[in-house]
């Protein structure tokens, strides 16, 4: 058997004995095939050439690339400036993809081996967008798929205008083409969504007077920056009820395919409840906070009808929280409505005069209802919904009601636990022999954590910050409180026993001179 080096060396040399009869061969071919292809050239259509190669060559031209080259390339474009306008104003038709692209890419530029970066402010907040300067490329993977990204710049002609416009050029095996198309990218948009919003300043909002909504310079909310340093740690709450609620509002964020799965829309709603001063709009701030979600506080009053409302609900983003506060005093939206139903005679008359006097397209329970979890409620998504109010027992029960407002919270009066916390944010204590006299006084009256708060901050002006005469001189505040309190309700008792009593007489005297009047004389 002959050596595989001598077969080489024998096929090396019959190609070069062999060589110069290919070519003349080749060259004795072309001279009798070059007229005929000069002819056909010359007078057959340039469209059947077009129609020949996109029926018979293109599908094998291609297949003969992929083999030699079988990687794909998608562009992610830098969105335009173009501008269109409608009836209402200016409309821009901004795509955020390439954003969203590159701040996915600012990961894997801090952890790759690009060496030429570019840093850029994010559009709100104070946080950076490392991305790739022009010509570099990062390495991703994906379920075990190598992927490279490649910044990319081309020359951008529209019309008389010439530009330049960015791409993020990602490439890719072929055999891949799937998995990047359908989860690849979605997964790259959903990251880079997640670190833009990490990177914006959060907002607090509040809806406009209901007027000319049609008007061009109207919007529907207003905001500031929300910047509320409450946290669950510096809530004054008993540490159970706190970790309880912290534990649901964890499933909440996190049980999106739970929401789905079930058919519910994925949102939550809590009613907040208790006296003045126990911290209701303090717990609304710690769960913004916790969940990094941005705050609509919606004004009912302003608010002219039912399409309004919705109106507003549309206009809300995902991951908020949108707040009623001191629901019991909004519009008429309280009471039992079979209670007021069964209302005897005079009353009952009053009530349909007040409802006549109403304006007939005012916000109604019903219209409040839908709002909440009504169809339009669904849109979006990842919100949650919170009510406050002084005076539980005066809502209407349908308002309230699980699935609507899922989990009620009772914000009650300063127990020991919630006094530890507000000592640790104003004393800076954890542990002290007076806190034994502090727990005796809290067992005894009932103090709002804005009453203790209060006292507190008089004790460290007058104690110069020090744990001892602080303590007690809170000790003292807190007794004084505790009697100021009793005397006013004892005051609040009297009142309103006399104005009963006075009720009652007034009564009496009409109900004895209807008699006098019907009796016969």
């Amino acid at each position: 058997m002959a050596e595989p080096g001598k077969v080489v060396v024998r096929w090396q040399r019959w190609a070069f004995a062999n060589l110069g009869s290919v070519f003349t061969n080749f060259g004795s071919l072309w001279l009798i095939l070059a007229p005929l292809v000069s002819l056909v050239a010359t007078y057959a259509p340039r469209r059947l050439f077009h129609t020949y190669f996109n029926l018979f060559l293109r599908r094998r031209s291609r297949r003969i690339l992929n083999v030699v080259d079988p990687y794909v390339t998608v562009d992610v474009s830098e969105p335009g400036s173009d501008v269109r306008y409608s009836r209402y104003g200016p409309v821009s038709d901004c795509d955020s993809t390439y954003e969203e692209v590159k701040a996915y890419l600012s990961g894997a530029c801090w952890q790759d081996d690009a060496r030429e970066l570019r840093a850029e402010g994010a559009r709100e907040g104070d946080g950076l967008v490392i991305s790739m300067r022009d010509g570099q490329d990062v390495a991703d993977e994906f379920r075990g798929v190598p992927l490279w990204w490649s910044s990319v710049v081309e020359k951008d002609v529209q019309g008389q205008r010439q530009g330049k416009r960015r791409f993020q050029r990602l490439t890719f095996h072929l055999r891949h083409r799937r998995l990047v198309i359908d989860e690849y990218l979605p997964h790259v948009r959903r990251r880079g969504r997640e670190i833009l919003f990490s990177n914006r300043r959060r907002r607090l909002y509040t809806n406009s007077k209901s007027r000319d909504v049609y008007s061009y310079e109207y919007k529907s909310w207003s905001y500031i920056d929300f910047d509320h340093p409450t946290t669950f740690d510096t809530l004054a709450m008993e540490p159970a009820k706190k970790k309880e609620i912290m534990d649901d509002l964890d499933a909440f964020r996190e049980n999106r395919d739970f929401y789905r799965r079930t058919g519910k829309p994925w949102k939550r709603g809590y009613l907040l409840y208790g006296p003045p001063g126990t911290g209701k709009s303090t717990m609304v701030a710690a769960m913004a906070n916790y969940l990094d979600y941005d705050i609509y506080d919606v004004e009912l009053t302003v608010v002219n009808t039912n399409t309004d409302l919705r109106r507003l609900l549309i206009e809300t983003t995902s991951k908020s929280i949108i707040v009623i506060e001191d629901i019991d005093c909004s519009l008429d939206l309280t009471g039992d409505r079979a209670k007021q139903r069964r209302r005897p005679g005079p009353s009952t008359k009053a009530a349909a005069d007040d409802a006549d006097d109403r304006p007939r397209n005012a916000v109604t329970l019903s219209g409040l209802l839908n709002f909440i979890d009504g169809l339009w409620s669904a849109c979006g998504g990842e919100r949650i919904v919170v009510f406050t109010t002084n005076h539980v027992d005066k809502l209407d029960p349908a308002l309230i009601r699980r699935g609507r407002m899922d989990m009620h919270i009772e914000m009650s009066y300063c127990g020991f636990e919630a006094f530890r916390t507000l000592a640790k944010n104003y004393l800076g204590i954890d542990e002290h022999e007076l806190f034994g006299s502090v727990e005796e006084v809290l067992r005894e009256v009932e103090l709002t954590p804005a009453d203790v708060a209060e006292c507190l901050m008089t004790a460290r002006r007058a104690g110069a910050g020090e744990p001892s005469p602080c303590l007690e001189i809170l000790v003292d505040e807190l007794k004084k409180r505790a009697e100021e309190k009793e005397k006013a309700e004892a005051e609040a008792r009297a009142k309103a026993e006399a104005e009963a009593k006075a009720a009652a007489e007034a009564e009496a005297e009409a109900n004895a001179a209807e008699m006098a009047r019907g009796s016969p004389r």
